[in-house]
């Protein structure tokens, strides 16, 4: 049993803006994480504290692995259509978009999560 076989997909799955979080989640959230750290970290200095660097990098993490989460449904709504009609063109699509997606966001989650470690170990203010 294949990875993108279990459980019992879903056809709402298939939809346009489920397909639009499964492939450009990571980017957007990867880019936020950027986004606000840039604005948080002049803050961060006035305050003495690391800790909403910490947690806006959980955040974005969080939701990276979300859409994660959203592009193995939509891949696997996309396989079981393919499944119950071998020549629909947007299951292959479904499919496709669900295995780019699921490594776009893994990949950006990743990403993510290594831009945020240094905080752990090093100030930013220094």
């Amino acid at each position: 049993m294949s990875l993108m076989t279990r459980g019992t997909p879903r056809q709402e799955h298939r939809t346009n803006v489920r397909r639009f979080d499964a492939v450009f989640g990571g980017p957007i959230w990867w880019g936020m994480h950027l986004a606000g750290v840039y604005w948080l970290v002049p803050r961060l200095c006035g305050w003495g504290t690391n800790w909403p660097w910490h947690a806006w990098t959980l955040l974005m993490v969080a939701l990276c692995a979300r859409a994660a989460l959203s592009a193995s449904q939509v891949g696997r709504a996309g396989h079981a259509a393919l499944q119950a009609d071998p020549g629909d063109p947007t299951a292959r699509r479904d499919t496709y978009l669900g295995w780019l997606g699921f490594f776009f966001s893994t990949f950006f989650g990743a990403v993510t999560l290594f831009e945020g470690l240094p905080a752990w170990f090093q100030d930013g203010c220094l």
